[in-house]
């Protein structure tokens, strides 16, 4: 059970975070970093898609499914993206000095 936690959250956390800050660091501009969220969002609903369309013709509640599995690792990844551009922001971002 713990390595399926695990899987399920620091894997994901993981690789948002470690995408966001490449793709901030590695290419200037901000519309280069709507690519992983964007990436992520499509990626959740395809999955959320192809196991809906699954579990229509069976009896079990698809909806207890679909929140466990695809829905659980995305806000895990989301939340990873916004780590890597907090983490990109502090290392990155100009500061300003008040030498007052």
């Amino acid at each position: 059970m713990p390595v399926l936690i695990a899987l399920l959250t620091l894997l994901p956390l993981v690789v948002g975070g470690a995408a966001e800050y490449a793709v901030c660091r590695l290419r200037p501009g901000w519309l280069w970093r709507l690519i992983p969220p964007a990436a992520g969002g499509i990626l959740t609903a395809l999955i959320c898609l192809i196991r809906w369309r699954n579990w229509t013709s069976t009896e079990v509640s698809p909806l207890t499914q679909i929140l466990i599995f695809p829905v659980l690792p995305s806000i895990f990844l989301f939340l990873g993206m916004l780590t890597g551009w907090r983490i990109w922001k502090r290392l990155w971002a100009p500061r300003v000095v008040d030498d007052r």
